[in-house]
């Protein structure tokens, strides 16, 4: 694999993202200066720079703890990662890691926490090691939601700040590619008119590792025409597809049944439905789920007050024909 490419990679220079570095940096800044700072939480799509933006303040400042959930899975692996240690109980292992934070302070990035098993024992656990050792917590997360799966006390405690990353621009994402290309010493030259057009594909989902993936994939065939590169985001739309129907729980998929069952594009339906239909959920929980799948751009709703009689109610319906196929195709639910 051509190292420039890869989602490991830390390029010199981190393109239309300097604001964001800055709020990163000054976290850092103050905790070295007073022993204490913001908690932060970063969200953004995927491939919008979150873990390279944080990566780089790390090898700048060098004065942090980096954990990836997606390679720690569980809350006992991922407080377990943080210093190595090689402790049996959770509880042991908890106090043993606020001991050593004591005693070398440091920040605690938590990368891809929505991908721990058990979100709300991790999120206790971090809100332990805060009240213990003020150390700065910084998470990061595609998962817009994430505030509202957090224990309550957690939340208030924890207090985060939050960063949201924008998707990039097609003229960003050629900005970005060009700067990769310099670093390359390639054999096959990639033209202007090719690059506008990876660029343009890859903004669709405003991602740079949509690009390098495209590009990594042109150059392994050697093949740029436009056909090649369309067929590779198809593909890599139904792998992102695959995995967001495989990573929501399971009264998120019972909401997208019954929604695919009682509407379709055009159709509206209205939340009070949806509330009888998932068997008496409370008004709060189904507007938390309607609110959950218009963060993913899956639904959009819009509220009509109908004066004394009807109230005000809340009308939903899928924001496009091509999510409602796809879902009927993936889930195989619908009418």
């Amino acid at each position: 694999m051509i190292i420039q490419l890869s989602d490991d990679y830390l390029p010199e220079e981190v393109l239309h993202r300097d604001n964001q570095i800055k709020i990163i940096k000054d976290i850092f800044k103050n905790f070295k200066k007073m022993g204490m700072g913001t908690n932060m939480l970063i969200l953004g799509v995927t491939g919008s720079g979150k873990t390279t933006i944080v990566k780089k303040v790390i090898d700048e400042e060098n004065n942090a703890i980096y954990v990836c959930c997606s390679e720690t899975q569980t809350p006992y692996k991922t407080i377990k990662k943080i210093f190595n240690l090689n402790i049996s109980t959770h509880e042991q292992l908890l106090n043993k890691t606020i001991e050593k934070l004591k005693e070398d302070p440091k920040i605690l990035i938590i990368d891809e926490i929505d991908k721990i098993k058990n979100f709300t024992q991790l999120m206790n656990s971090l809100n332990t090691i805060y009240r213990k050792t003020m150390n700065p917590i910084i998470i990061i997360t595609p998962k817009r939601n994430i505030l509202e799966e957090m224990p309550t006390d957690a939340r208030k405690t924890l207090f985060f700040e939050k960063i949201t990353l924008p998707s990039y621009n097609a003229k960003e994402l050629k900005d970005i590619l060009k700067s990769r290309l310099k670093t390359m010493n390639l054999e096959i030259k990639i033209g202007e008119g090719t690059i506008n057009y990876i660029s343009a594909i890859a903004s669709r989902q405003g991602s740079a590792r949509v690009l390098m993936n495209i590009t990594l994939k042109c150059l392994q065939k050697n093949n740029f025409t436009q056909e090649f590169i369309e067929s590779i985001y198809d593909t890599m739309m139904k792998e992102d597809w695959m995995d967001f129907v495989n990573d929501i729980n399971e009264t998120e998929k019972t909401f997208l049944k019954i929604l695919l069952e009682k509407c379709s594009h055009k159709n509206e339906v209205v939340s009070e439905t949806l509330q009888k239909e998932m068997g008496g959920l409370s008004s709060a929980r189904i507007s938390q789920l309607i609110n959950t799948f218009e963060r993913y751009s899956v639904v959009i709703s819009r509220h009509e007050n109908l004066g004394r009689a009807g109230g005000r109610r809340r009308f939903i319906k899928f924001a496009s024909q091509e999510i409602f196929d796809e879902l009927i195709k993936r889930m195989g639910y619908g009418n």
